[in-house]
């Protein structure tokens, strides 16, 4: 990747977390970047396809982030402590309440479908994730995958709904994390 492109994404990334893609032109990004709307169309086809790309990008530093987890942690805390602090470092950087909007409100077929598919990848990843996490001891091995994957999809489904959104507010940081220790803790909690 050269520096052109680099700008490009950087760019991108400081105005899609300030104010949302939707909000975003591609004139913007080329003025703040400094290039012509040329050069823009040398490197990406649209402003579709940025996104897809700025997207694809997070989530192999995800996929990343947590196949390293998996080969340092040795207990469950240690798991969450990890997933938790990359959590809030993402929700800090580039999906802000304004990325989580367009999210939520995009109606772009093509958009819809590029999510849905890496929603997927998600799953299957997570899928992964959990067996390695059974097969070192680290959660339960007797629960199927397909249990655990299918009780990932509802506490997703939770994450999105309105009565639990508005119950949180501002606070989306604690909700997710209050999801993510109910998975793994169940209504029991983290040992105190």
């Amino acid at each position: 990747m050269n520096k052109t492109e680099q700008r490009i994404l950087q760019v991108s990334e400081n105005l899609f977390s300030q104010r949302g893609w939707q909000r975003v032109s591609i004139s913007e990004i080329c003025d703040d970047a400094k290039i012509s709307r040329v050069t823009f169309y040398r490197y990406f086809k649209n402003k579709n396809a940025l996104l897809k790309h700025i997207f694809l990008q997070k989530q192999q530093r995800v996929t990343d982030h947590y196949s390293q987890l998996l080969d340092d942690a040795k207990n469950i805390e240690e798991v969450l402590k990890g997933i938790f602090s990359y959590q809030e470092n993402a929700l800090n950087q580039f999906f802000t309440p304004n990325i989580l909007k367009d999210f939520d409100q995009n109606q772009d077929p093509e958009l819809i479908e590029f999510f849905q598919m890496q929603h997927d990848h998600k799953y299957h990843f997570l899928d992964q994730f959990f067996a390695t996490l059974q097969a070192r001891k680290i959660i339960d091995a007797d629960y199927p995958t397909i249990l655990i994957h299918q009780y990932l999809k509802v506490m997703d489904e939770l994450m999105f709904r309105e009565q639990i959104q508005e119950n949180y507010k501002e606070q989306k940081s604690t909700l997710r994390k209050d999801i993510l220790k109910l998975i793994m803790f169940g209504l029991s909690g983290p040992k105190k």
